[in-house]
């Protein structure tokens, strides 16, 4: 089990001084304040304590999982009215049976299903066209008319997309309630479920809108991966290349000597452990180095613009997430290297990885620079009109800049085209 410290927590302690004392026989009255001319600081903590998010990765726990529904939920919600949250195709594949294995465990669950009746460019089936305020609303809705108390736990049964809704959902509802995903795709083991950024999308653009919530428990199956297709297989792996680019060249040798064997779920149980090992660290606390949120985010300036670019109106995104990502990183790549940050050797290699594990390496032809520079301006590290990116030195290493004592680069918009058009060159 791996466990990510998410934050830390402070508690509000009462000033006494600051009541004065009644003198003895006198009739007492509402005690006068002593006034302060310092400011008042209220510190807010969340049940007094720091958040944690632990994580099992076991192949089969879903088949079994009445032998552990009862330690993965929260023991404050063993009496309360708990709800599965899942999309119509995961429904299809596992809905029931966690349904049944819960309730086998004596607890009380209902179910909630989201529809994924959307089509990706590949014909399959998707749920991100649901990602949305909207889809939000109607979940609320349906669970506060079902009946629902602050100790009730969302129990999140699927992708990112669902991870993500259920996130935001959890968060919201009473201001915040217990949340754990089950997930089960390689995208939500490797990322989304791990994480505690909740969002959805908006017109404007990727994941706008949302809060920071992480969940108690984090529960993956491998054994859930070998129903995916080999492209929603690779948009998963796509993000733990990420994390073997910017922290570990041995995890990234890993990673591409088995990809022609990614259907092994010895494979990808590595993988996933492998990924969540070096993700966790990143989750502690952003204020004791920017290095943990440049990391996750590498290549995400960029592939978050080309990702919403590719949107097609009631079909949802040609591009799914770790496939801009990858190209988002060879962008990040480009930058790096007409910044003197890194050899041309590192640049190459990005497009090596990708191109060997069948990602997407090129900015679409039917995008112009200048809608991607649009896009741009709505990602969140967007600060003062300039994105501001993480970039990689070598594989493994992310550039400090040592002045400033952070990894974050405001990047000038010159920079940005020019990263941009060597990468349509090399396309062409």
């Amino acid at each position: 089990m791996l466990t990510a410290n998410n934050y830390n927590q402070n508690v509000h302690v009462v000033d006494k001084s600051a009541l004065v004392e009644p003198a003895a026989g006198a009739v007492q009255q509402a005690p006068a304040i002593k006034q302060k001319k310092a400011p008042v600081t209220a510190h807010f903590g969340r049940y007094h304590k720091k958040m944690e998010t632990d994580v099992i990765v076991k192949d089969g726990i879903l088949r079994q999982f009445r032998h552990y529904a009862r330690s993965v939920l929260p023991q404050e919600s063993h009496l309360s009215k708990n709800y599965v949250v899942t999309d119509s195709i995961v429904d299809e594949l596992y809905g029931d049976m966690v349904l049944c294995e819960m309730r086998a465990a004596g607890l009380n669950v209902d179910k909630l299903v989201m529809p994924a009746d959307a089509c990706d460019e590949s014909g399959e089936s998707s749920a991100e066209m649901h990602k949305s305020l909207s889809t939000l609303s109607w979940m609320i809705d349906s669970i506060l008319d079902s009946g629902i108390d602050k100790h009730s736990c969302i129990v999140s049964l699927g992708g990112g997309v669902v991870n993500n809704l259920c996130g935001f959902l959890a968060s919201s509802l009473y201001r915040g309630i217990s949340l754990v995903h089950i997930t089960t795709t390689m995208m939500g083991q490797a990322d989304a479920a791990i994480d505690f950024k909740q969002a959805v999308n908006h017109p404007r653009g990727k994941n706008l809108v949302g809060s920071y919530y992480p969940a108690c428990k984090v529960v993956c199956d491998p054994a859930t991966l070998t129903t995916l297709s080999d492209r929603h297989l690779l948009n998963g792996l796509s993000e733990c290349i990420k994390h073997a680019i910017t922290q570990s060249p041995e995890m990234l040798e890993f990673i591409l000597a088995g990809i022609h064997n990614m259907r092994d779920t010895k494979y990808l149980e590595a993988v996933v452990r492998m990924t969540v090992e070096h993700k966790a660290p990143t989750l502690t606390d952003y204020h004791a180095s920017d290095f943990n949120e440049m990391c996750p985010q590498y290549g995400h300036a960029i592939g978050h613009a080309v990702e919403h670019l590719s949107w097609t109106p009631g079909y949802g995104p040609a591009l799914l997430h770790g496939e801009a990502i990858a190209i988002g990183m060879c962008v990040s790549a480009e930058i790096a290297y007409i910044m003197d940050l890194c050899d041309e050797s590192v640049v190459d290699k990005h497009y090596e990885i990708f191109e060997k594990a069948g990602l997407p390496v090129y900015i679409p032809s039917t995008m112009t620079l200048t809608e991607v520079l649009e896009k741009l301006t709505y990602d969140k590290h967007y600060l003062r009109c300039k994105p501001t990116m993480g970039l990689v030195t070598q594989i493994g290493n992310m550039h400090l800049d040592e002045e400033n004592k952070c990894y974050g680069i405001k990047i000038d918009e010159e920079i940005l085209n020019a990263g941009m058009e060597a990468n349509i060159e090399r396309r062409q």
